[in-house]
């Protein structure tokens, strides 16, 4: 239970948590719960952070960002909060699926998250992680696309707030992160309006308009490198829209738009000067298929459907609750004496492969019957020999390779100036010797 509402299937996972259905016993009302992974203290940044998304959202109210009602802690000490449960895709899905998009409905599209990015800027945090993944399609009942944005996880509030980064810590998604955010340096609304220039580019050309390797490359890549033309990218696209993206995706944050509203007005002036007309409401997007709802359908069902193992003594009050939490407790019933039957095969073979081995390690059985008689029991302290045989000649323990194994005959002949015939041998100080260390039957000798 998280509060109220009953945790079901696991929707998705991020950085700092993972997103399960759920639903009010009472109400049957049902919601998204984000629960914090599990960390070491109460006290770490990454809580402080996902404390301040669910302040950060509360604070602003506006359509197109989710809606928080509920944040408390779990019985184990994590944090979570209850927001709406929606029922579209994302739009990195929506990219995957169509391609890129036509001016008007990118500017009909991202005109109202650019609403919301001035809102919440006007209360004080910026997201910080503006990105496909955190914009939500959903169709009302009419056929129109309304998006939802979500996942201030990285926001950090301007005001009074505990939470902090690290200086030269950079925080985000590096494919849609402004130069100063990938330097560490402090970052305000305009970082939020260069992550909307990048997506805006991606959406026209179907491409982003910074890339690299590696996580580096493309830090700094935003840092010095300059983005290309659209028209050059996409020769379909005029050169009138290329302008108010270089706008946004300027190197320094002051030549940039002052606000993620005026950034897409002059996008869409640009389009109306090259011809188009943009309509004022929002867009009509194609839906996803049914197929693919089926198969987002059957990834959650086969996904890790809850928080923790049903418990077989909880009370059963709904019937079509407890034949969902049987058919969860055989199925990780199941998947646990898969695994126990693995990990007996991986001890056989181990064992197999290290009684192979240990044929080829020593040159004789006495040697080896020897190391393993020293390693179960301690080596005495060396005695003075009558034949003539230094104590430090003496075998010692077990060798751990194939050299000091080879060398442990030639070590035991007798050595000439150690001793006098007629005379009892002296006694040579042996060094401290270095006991190996026998591997067992089921650890790798290597």
């Amino acid at each position: 239970m998280a509060g109220e509402y009953r945790l079901g299937r696991k929707l998705g996972e991020g950085g700092f948590g993972t997103v399960y259905e759920a639903v009010h016993p009472l109400l049957k009302r049902r919601a998204a719960v984000k629960v914090l992974h599990r960390i070491a203290g109460s006290d770490s940044d990454a809580v402080l952070r996902f404390v301040a998304e669910a302040r950060a959202v509360n604070q602003i109210r506006n359509r197109h960002i989710i809606d928080i009602f509920s944040f408390g802690k779990l019985t184990d000490g994590r944090h979570f909060y209850v927001m709406d449960l929606l029922e579209g895709e994302p739009l990195d899905r929506f990219i995957a699926r169509e391609g890129r998009c036509c001016v008007e409905n990118v500017v009909q599209l991202l005109r109202p998250i650019a609403e919301a990015l001035d809102a919440a800027h006007a209360a004080g945090v910026v997201h910080r992680d503006l990105k496909p993944q955190n914009i939500y399609l959903i169709w009302d009942t009419e056929g129109e696309t309304v998006p939802k944005l979500l996942d201030f996880g990285m926001a950090k509030l301007l005001g009074d707030s505990r939470v902090h980064t690290v200086s030269g810590t950079p925080l985000g998604t590096p494919l849609y992160m402004s130069p100063e955010q990938a330097r560490g340096d402090v970052v305000d609304g305009r970082s939020d309006v260069y992550a909307l220039g990048v997506l805006c580019h991606e959406l026209l050309t179907g491409q982003l308009p910074i890339t690299g390797e590696n996580t580096i490359a493309v830090l700094m890549a935003h840092i010095i490198q300059a983005p290309p033309r659209m028209s050059e990218v996409c020769p379909e696209l005029s050169p009138e829209l290329d302008q108010p993206i270089l706008h946004m995706l300027a190197k320094k944050p002051e030549e940039r738009p002052a606000t993620a509203t005026l950034a897409l007005s002059e996008l869409a002036s640009a389009a109306e000067r090259a011809g188009l007309i943009v309509p004022a409401g929002p867009p009509r997007l194609s839906r996803p298929s049914p197929d693919a709802a089926l198969e987002l359908a059957h990834s959650r069902e086969t996904a890790d459907t809850t928080l923790q193992p049903f418990s077989s003594g909880a009370a059963i009050t709904d019937p079509d609750q407890g034949r969902e939490a049987m058919v969860r407790s055989a199925s990780l019933s199941h998947r646990e004496r898969s695994r126990w039957q693995f990990w007996a095969l991986l001890a056989l073979v181990a064992a197999a492969t290290t009684l192979w081995l240990g044929r080829g390690w020593h040159d004789s059985p006495v040697v080896a019957s020897s190391a393993s008689a020293s390693a179960r029991t301690p080596m005495p302290e060396p005695a003075p020999e009558p034949t003539g045989v230094p104590a430090s000649a003496a075998p010692s323990s077990a060798p751990s390779s194939a050299t000091s194994a080879s060398a442990a005959p030639a070590a035991s002949a007798p050595e000439p100036s150690a001793a006098t015939p007629g005379k009892p041998a002296k006694r040579v100080p042996s060094q401290p010797a270095v006991r190996a260390r026998i591997p067992s039957d089921l650890e790798s000798p290597f």
